[in-house]
C-alpha cells in the first residue's frame, strides 16, 4: 500500500467517528429542525417545548445504546439554555445565539493559537491520538499544523458571520438552515481537505515521524507520518 493509499485509509477511519460513535454530527440536527418549524406553524413556546423534546429522545436513544450519559446531559443542557434564551428575549433567533457564540470561540481560539505558535489543530489531534505534546512543536512539523489551523480560523469566523448577521436580520428559518448546511455538508469536505493536505505538508516538511521521534533518533528521518 502507498503512502497515499495510507492517507485515504486513515482519513477513512477517522471521518467514521463522525457518523458512527458516541456523538455524531447527526445529532444537533432534530432539535433545531423541530424548533423552526413549530415556531413558525404555532409559536415560540410550542417550539421550545418541541425542542427540549426531541432532544431529549435524541439522549435517551444515545442512553439506550449504551452510549455516554455525559454526553446525552451536555445535549439536553444545551437545548434547555438555548431554549431559556428564546423565552426571555422572545426572539426565536435566540435559540441559535449559543452555537454563534461557540463557533466565535472556535475562531478567536484558532487565530490567539496562531499567535502563540502553538495551532490549535496540533492540540486537537494530540488530544486524539495523544502522541507527544513535543513532537506537535518541533519546526519541521509544526508548520502543518499551523497551516491547517489557519483555515479552520477562516471558517469557523465565516460561518459565525454568516449566522449573525442572519440572528441580526431575525431570521430563525434561514438561522437554522445554515446550522445544517455548515455542519456536515461543509464540515466534511473541510475536513478532508485539511485531512490530506496537512499530511502531505508534513511529509514534505521532512521531519520525523512519531515513532521516530519517540525512539530519540537524530536523523536522517525515513518520513512516512501515517495520520494527522
Amino acid at each position: 500500500m502507498t503512502t497515499q493509499d495510507h492517507v485515504w485509509t486513515d482519513l477513512r477511519e477517522d471521518l467514521r467517528g463522525l457518523f458512527v460513535g458516541e456523538r455524531t454530527i447527526g445529532d444537533s440536527f432534530p432539535a433545531p429542525i423541530v424548533f423552526v418549524t413549530v415556531n413558525a406553524l404555532v409559536g415560540l413556546v410550542p417550539a421550545v417545548v418541541g425542542a427540549i423534546f426531541v432532544g431529549a429522545l435524541v439522549a435517551l436513544w444515545r442512553v439506550k445504546k449504551g452510549q455516554k450519559v455525559s454526553y446525552a446531559v451536555g445535549g439536553i443542557l444545551g437545548i434547555g439554555f438555548a431554549a431559556v434564551l428564546a423565552l426571555r428575549s422572545g426572539r426565536a433567533e435566540s435559540f441559535f445565539l449559543p452555537g454563534i457564540v461557540g463557533t466565535a470561540l472556535l475562531a478567536a481560539a484558532s487565530i490567539l493559537s496562531l499567535i502563540a505558535r502553538r495551532p490549535l489543530a496540533a492540540w486537537s489531534s494530540w488530544a486524539q491520538r495523544k502522541w507527544p505534546l513535543a513532537w506537535y512543536w518541533r519546526p519541521d512539523v509544526r508548520p502543518a499544523y499551523t497551516v491547517v489551523t489557519a483555515i479552520w480560523a477562516a471558517y469557523f469566523a465565516a460561518r459565525a458571520g454568516v449566522q449573525w448577521y442572519l440572528y441580526l436580520a431575525e431570521r430563525p428559518e434561514a438561522l437554522a438552515a445554515a446550522r445544517i448546511l455548515t455542519s456536515w455538508p461543509t464540515i466534511l469536505p473541510l475536513l478532508i481537505v485539511t485531512y490530506v493536505y496537512g499530511n502531505r505538508y508534513l511529509n514534505r516538511l521532512g521531519g520525523p515521524t512519531v515513532a521516530e521521534f519517540q525512539s530519540g533518533i537524530s536523523g536522517p528521518f525515513t518520513g512516512g507520518q501515517r495520520g494527522f
